[in-house]
């Protein structure tokens, strides 16, 4: 049994400014299963950042019991390049300021790597995650970010739980989750009292926890892999940017050591209780309302409310109309709940003011394109 702590260099972004990723691993003994968890990897959002902190104390305590029966890999921020980028005092972690490029979007695909390994010979009786292995390997970063991507993907790849942590503006508890592992889907979800879980078969757009499901679907598409030895990847979002809690940190990560123990990763003394009753969601029917023009946004219904189609859910007041125009009503156009609204309520027209779950796929919602790229 041990704890190490692992540095990575990546490459420099500039002259001068080298940078380095961070990891913290547990090792047990008892179960040859492993987990891995990051936060930050849109280094704007920062209620991970703090509940990674409080696995970190709670496994050092577990440490210390003989509790940890498998291997638990911590990120504590999973994106150093995003952590340089503070513009004039608010950090902009979403977008890569190089190119503009979402830093959870165009993560690596295996499968061109994977299909090549089917016609060699050497790769024939390889372990699944050494193929996996073998396919990072084959990558050849051009800049600090796609070496990032490459690290981050490789990491995750050797492990059968990855949980993701990231949050939106201002929202409630949400996850998203390949269709495939809907029980464990489940399962994480009432381990962290999460009532809403988005589940999809491709999501589109490369975002981290589909670059691991995408390999994963396909060792078991050409049998070389077991549908219930499939690793499970999960993107979970902490509520909104604001929520950076001591208390909602410290009920997080319960509800995280929780699943681990669900999955035998650790052992808790405690029985473990349903804390909730989820709610799946298609991604397909996730809902981004667009704003219909500029001026504040004035909300008549919260996030975590139910709404019903057609109904009026919000307004825009206008800033520079005549006197005596009317404001821009907001109606739903699902039924579910709110899930997200901004942080900042002074908004543009077309920029996104609500993330909606609809109980039904809506008609301009594609699969391979459910993802927005703001």
């Amino acid at each position: 049994m041990s704890i190490q702590t692992r540095f990575t260099d990546l490459p420099p972004l500039s002259p001068g400014a080298p940078l380095h990723l961070y990891t913290h691993e547990f090792t047990g003994k008892g179960s040859s299963r492993s987990a891995y968890i990051q936060a930050g990897l849109h280094a704007d959002e920062h209620p991970g950042l703090l509940v990674v902190q409080h696995l970190k104390k709670m496994l050092v305590t577990l440490h210390k019991q003989n509790k940890i029966l498998g291997r638990i890999v911590l990120c504590p921020f999973a994106n150093p390049v995003g952590m340089t980028q503070n513009v004039f005092g608010f950090w902009a972690g979403r977008f890569n300021l190089a190119n503009g490029e979402n830093f959870n979007r165009n993560f690596p695909d295996l499968l061109p790597l994977l299909d090549a390994q089917l016609n060699d010979s050497t790769c024939q009786k390889l372990p699944p995650k050494q193929r996996l292995m073998n396919a990072v390997g084959a990558l050849s970063p051009t800049d600090t970010v796609s070496a990032l991507r490459q690290t981050l993907l490789g990491e995750a790849l050797q492990h059968d739980v990855v949980l993701d942590l990231h949050c939106d503006t201002a929202g409630v508890l949400h996850l998203y989750a390949n269709q495939g592992p809907r029980d464990q889907a489940l399962k994480l979800a009432e381990c962290m009292n999460i009532e809403i879980v988005f589940l999809e078969e491709s999501a589109g757009g490369q975002p981290f926890d589909e670059s691991c499901n995408r390999p994963w679907d396909w060792l078991i598409k050409n049998e070389l892999l077991s549908k219930e030895a499939r690793p499970f990847a999960a993107s979970i979002e902490l509520r909104g940017q604001a929520d950076v809690d001591d208390q909602l940190a410290h009920e997080d990560a319960l509800g995280i050591l929780d699943f681990l123990a669900e999955e035998g990763l650790i052992r808790l003394d405690a029985p473990i209780e349903a804390k909730c009753i989820p709610q799946v969601y298609p991604l397909e029917g996730a809902s981004h309302l667009p704003s219909p023009g500029h001026g504040l946004l004035v909300w008549k219904k919260r996030v975590g409310e139910a709404v019903s189609k057609g109904e009026l859910i919000g307004e825009i007041v206008p800033l520079d109309s005549a006197i005596g125009t009317p404001r821009l009503p907001i109606f739903s156009d699902v039924d579910g709940v709110i899930v997200v609204q901004p942080l900042f309520k002074l908004v543009r027209a077309g920029q996104r003011v609500a993330l909606l779950a609809g109980t039904e796929p809506l008609p301009n919602r594609r699969a391979g394109q459910l993802l927005n790229h703001f």
